[in-house]
């Protein structure tokens, strides 16, 4: 029998250890609530009601491609009587794996230990069953062809992470940059944005308005970010929880886009002015952390999606953001989102001021972190 390559054998540890602990916890937290009862609510209104999940008020926010994973694992589940909050989280199961080996691959065993082991990618991925794992193997797997002049299967697989999740587009600009000539940076625009323009086209076709009013007008959830501090702040100082969806902070939110979208044009221009970006890697860090800074309506899962990329470039900061978010997302769910980590029989515990503290914390560090970075870039200019 033929040997296992050396790399391969490295990389086989944390793979394991990594599908061990994340079934551990698909298995504690084998139940249709929070974000996989909306999975369902999606999954049932596909399979029963209408093929367009856009003209039901707030039920889709996302591209079109994981609605279609969501319709399936319920299909499975009916006609095999299998969980159907197990099955539609096998895919971001899948995903997670993915993650480790190629980030082990991309930067050796080590940063797949750091993804394999790191509480955020547990709590969001596993226990939560938030897909953004998905997008972020589409990501790196975008970043790693790049990097390799495979510019076509770059675009594509960012393609494949904006049609799943919307703020991979963000880092567009990034890879245009890093690509050399006009010509070629107009057929990877072309091949990142069209194949979801054709899957959205259906949608746009039968209601332009539901598909405007659902996927381009959803503004997030007050729950992390620096909109959320001042929630939290008001939690402590008067005892009442204020909503979080972010038609109630309407102001607010207005401000932290207008924040977020002149630091990006700032930081796009400022590349542009001097004929580079850092790394695409780097780069693609920077921007995202710049939305976690200064976009203050963030979900929980939000916070992951820093994650691939710190492995890829670690740091203290980055040790300090995985330990301060993970204990954010902890209070977080015991106090907003229970159901997620602990079974209905459960007593609740009185986590508010934890989430508070916890969530102005995690911003902080956040704005440090990304601080450092935009420092050495601008030291290194």
């Amino acid at each position: 029998m033929r040997a296992l390559p050396k790399e391969a054998r490295s990389l086989l540890a944390p793979v394991l250890v990594a599908l061990l602990l994340r079934a551990l916890c698909l298995y504690a937290t084998d139940r249709v609530v929070v974000d996989v009862l909306r999975y369902q609510k999606v999954a049932s209104h596909l399979l029963d009601v209408s093929w367009n999940p856009y003209e039901a008020e707030r039920l889709y926010p996302y591209p079109p491609v994981w609605m279609w994973v969501e319709a399936g694992s319920l299909w499975l589940a009916r006609a095999t009587g299998a969980s159907f909050a197990l099955l539609v989280r096998l895919p971001v199961l899948g995903a997670e794996l993915g993650l480790v080996a190629l980030l082990g691959r991309m930067a050796g065993a080590r940063a797949a230990w750091l993804y394999a082991l790191h509480p955020v990618a547990l709590l969001v991925s596993a226990c939560h069953g938030q897909f953004d794992a998905i997008a972020l193997l589409g990501i790196l797997l975008a970043i790693r062809a790049h990097s390799g002049g495979r510019l076509d299967a770059a675009a594509l697989w960012l393609a494949a992470a904006i049609g799943l999740k919307s703020f991979p587009v963000l880092l567009l600009p990034a890879f245009l940059l890093a690509t050399p000539g006009m010509r070629a940076r107009v057929r990877f625009a072309a091949l990142a944005t069209l194949p979801v323009a054709v899957a959205l086209l259906p949608f746009a076709w039968a209601n332009a308005a539901a598909l405007r009013r659902e996927l381009f007008g959803y503004g997030g959830v007050v729950d992390f970010g620096w909109i959320a501090a001042v929630r939290a702040l008001r939690l402590l100082s008067t005892g009442v929880l204020l909503r979080g969806e972010a038609v109630h902070w309407a102001g607010w939110v207005t401000a932290a886009k207008v924040a977020f979208l002149s630091a990006y044009a700032a930081l796009l221009g400022w590349w542009w002015r001097r004929g580079r970006v850092p790394s695409l890697p780097a780069a693609c860090l920077l921007i995202l952390l710049a939305f976690l800074v200064l976009y203050g309506a963030l979900s929980a899962q939000y916070l992951l999606w820093v994650v691939p990329l710190g492995v890829l470039l670690p740091s203290r900061a980055f040790v300090a953001y995985g330990a301060v978010s993970a204990a954010a997302l902890g209070a977080f769910y015991l106090f907003l989102a229970p159901a997620v980590l602990l079974p209905p029989e459960a007593a609740r515990p009185a986590a508010g001021a934890l989430w508070a503290i916890g969530v102005s914390v995690q911003w902080l560090v956040t704005a440090v972190w990304g601080a450092g970075i935009l420092r050495r870039e601008t030291a290194a200019a």
